[in-house]
């Protein structure tokens, strides 16, 4: 079976907000911070384009991103399918613990949110089934979707509807989606685009919440990509810039400076008690304002799912003496960095980030002829 890509329509909402994605581009971030993870009945890879997570057991599984929210209001999407919701297919399940072994025909998956850290959540539940399998003239197959609230080990369900169209009912990739504020909740879900099917009044809880996914008894689910926006992400917005991979190789191309380029990470020389690595980074210099502009290109290790190629991660700006440079740095946790920060170029091919409070630095190489 082909996952079928589709197109996603685009909504107002959060306009000023920042976006995180996570795909196999950024080896999906948060999502999967345990590489190959293998647990009795569970398993969770990375296959081609997607995220993979089987689940052969009676229980449900939850995978929670890494990620904490702090902003009132944000919205989580997921592009997913259950591969194992073909009409008619059964899997076989397991309790792990007993050994007791039984069988499930209408598996679910879905979406976590609102997650408090203290085993209080919220997930929006996807299930399909047929009125009358294997009856061409009277069968309808459709889709069950189940807004649930789990607080203090106790499930409720807050709202559900039934969808008949615009939607997968069988293996291929749907779009789910919540919208979150203070006082509401908003659930779209479609296969080539969003539309809303539920809308309660559920009020957000204080603090950081975190969102993720579900793999309900006897699935298995596929993510192409999740996208967190967050409202008003100012910190977050100072750090993005026009640049792409495609548009920065092309600037490279015509560019005669031996500055600009490509650089990844050599080596360090830190102390870890003030400054640790945030991740062996390669890094885009390209010629802005009274210097040059440092773009993030990949390798990180720490918020790695903050991080976009060609978000800004720091400038450089001239000073009197040739190869030496002022230095802005944007940390992993997007905190500046900029006190008595210098840096040096050496002979073109040696970038080295000096910041002398921490009595740290960190060095990197040119990168000749990139493929």
């Amino acid at each position: 079976m082909a996952l079928v890509a589709g197109l996603v329509a685009v909504s107002s909402f959060m306009a000023d907000g920042r976006s995180y994605y996570n795909s196999v581009r950024n080896n999906f971030g948060g999502l999967y911070p345990h590489p190959g993870m293998r647990m009795a009945g569970r398993y969770k890879t990375i296959e081609g384009e997607y995220l993979i997570e089987e689940n052969a057991t009676m229980a449900t599984a939850v995978t929670i991103d890494t990620m904490g929210i702090n902003s009132t209001a944000y919205r989580y999407q997921l592009r997913l399918a259950n591969l194992n919701n073909k009409q008619g297919k059964t899997k076989s399940i397991k309790n792990p613990m007993t050994g007791d072994k039984s069988t499930i025909t209408n598996s679910q998956w879905g979406l976590i949110f609102n997650d408090d850290d203290q085993g209080n959540y919220c997930a929006v539940v996807l299930s399909c089934e047929n009125s009358t399998l294997y009856d061409d003239i009277t069968d309808e197959r459709t889709m069950l979707v189940t807004l649930v609230q789990v607080k203090d080990g106790k499930k409720t369900e807050a709202a559900s509807t039934v969808v008949k169209k615009g939607v997968s009912l069988e293996d291929d990739l749907n779009n789910l989606c919540v919208d979150v504020d203070e006082h509401n909740v908003i659930v779209s879900v479609g296969k080539d685009e969003l539309n809303r099917v539920i809308e309660v009044p559920i009020a957000r809880p204080t603090g950081t919440v975190r969102v993720g996914y579900l793999t309900g008894p006897g699935a298995r689910v596929a993510i192409e990509r999740a996208v967190l926006t967050i409202e008003n992400d100012q910190q977050v917005v100072a750090t993005t810039t026009a640049w792409t991979p495609e548009t920065l190789d092309a600037y490279f191309e015509q560019s005669a400076d031996p500055v600009e380029g490509y650089w990844t990470y050599l080596d360090r020389d830190m102390e870890e008690q003030w400054l640790r690595l945030g991740g062996r980074y390669t890094l885009a210099v390209v010629r802005a304002d009274d210097g040059y502009d440092i773009i993030y290109i990949d390798g990180a290790q720490v918020k790695k799912s903050m991080w976009q190629p060609g978000m800004k991660k720091g400038h450089i700006s001239r000073t009197l003496f040739t190869g030496n440079y002022n230095l802005s740095w944007i940390d992993a946790t997007m905190e500046p960095i900029d006190n008595d920060a210098y840096a040096t170029v050496e002979n073109g091919v040696i970038l080295t980030l000096n910041f002398p409070e921490y009595k740290s630095q960190v060095r990197f190489a040119k990168v000749i002829n990139p493929e």
